[in-house]
């Protein structure tokens, strides 16, 4: 590869107090390889936002040295520079867990290094996540995924203290726990692409929502009772057709216009013994959601395009 400018932003404190050392081997490293390297340390939480989006004009590549946190405020601070003018992002384990350079076959930091001083790249898709805080509109990138609830949690707990104490083995694990003692579920709407989440398993025992990780706590709970694989022990439903559509409306709910409660009556009392029916107000946006489910799947779409047909007439008339 070709001599680059590059900036190393390093998390001191990351990987157990390493980032200062590490940033000094990758410099001397990728300097070795007659790359201009620039090399700088954090200060606070958010720094390394800052510091990759005022020197951006001036670097081909920044890397962010530390673990999955200190990725993600490079990563925003660059989603902040337009498009044209974004330097390439480059990752250098340090951290506890380093998820990011492990999905991306990075585990070793010097395996690192040689990605980055060969100049390998690849395009990533970046998740843009818009949430109220304080009344105020922010707007934050991630990489890989965005936690809430339970997972949320967990990483809260487990904190640089909990990091320091117990390494990268078993940190997770007491920050777990942690939660586990503590967590209230919080109340909160989830749009995705314009459109909200639906549809959980929720587990009074744990929480009082729906929560994917407790869910999926659960099931791999069942497996090791049941000493089978996934394969056989998901195994216990068969799928049966389904079909939903999305009706839109304006104003008062169509729900309860009297033509559309009785044509609800009469879809329940056809699908009786051969399927149900789901009819709900979507709680973020104006859309009836009708769901039907059995074994014949033209019964099915009988059904709810009758129900649909009702709603779009009720709606019209209104």
């Amino acid at each position: 590869m070709a001599a680059k400018r590059i900036l190393l932003i390093a998390n001191p404190a990351s990987g157990q107090h390493r980032g200062e050392r590490r940033l000094a081997q990758a410099s001397e490293r990728l300097a070795s390889l007659g790359h201009a390297v620039t090399g700088t340390l954090t200060e606070s939480a958010g720094h390394a936002t800052r510091l990759a989006k005022s020197n951006a004009p001036d670097f081909e590549i920044i890397a962010a040295l530390g673990g999955d946190g200190t990725v993600n405020e490079v990563a925003n601070g660059l989603m902040a520079v337009e498009p044209g003018e974004r330097p390439a992002l480059a990752t250098l384990p340090v951290g506890t867990g380093n998820d990011v350079a492990l999905t991306y076959g990075l585990a070793h930091f010097e395996s690192a290094i040689d990605a980055l001083a060969k100049g390998s790249t690849r395009t990533l898709d970046v998740i843009r996540v818009q949430l109220m805080r304080d009344g105020k509109s922010v707007t934050r990138h991630a990489l890989l995924f965005v936690a809430a609830g339970f997972a949320a949690e967990v990483i809260r707990k487990t904190g640089p203290r909990v990091k320091r104490i117990f390494g990268r083995r078993f940190s997770y694990s007491v920050g777990l726990f942690r939660a586990l003692a503590s967590f209230r579920a919080p109340e909160f709407s989830v749009k995705w692409d314009g459109g909200e989440q639906s549809g959980h398993m929720i587990l009074l025992d744990h929480a009082t929502t729906g929560d994917g990780t407790v869910a999926a706590m659960r099931v791999l709970a069942s497996l090791v009772r049941s000493n089978r694989p996934a394969s056989e022990e998901l195994r216990m439903f068969e799928p049966v057709p389904q079909l939903l559509k999305n009706v839109r409306y304006e104003g008062a709910s169509p729900l309860d216009a009297p033509t559309v409660k009785q044509a609800i009556a009469d879809a329940e009392a056809t699908l009786a013994g051969r399927g149900r029916l789901v009819i709900r107000a979507s709680g973020t946006e104006p859309l009836i959601r009708v769901m039907a489910e059995g074994d014949d799947p033209k019964l099915v779409e009988t059904v709810v395009n009758d129900i649909v047909g009702v709603i779009a007439e009720s709606r019209s008339a209104a």
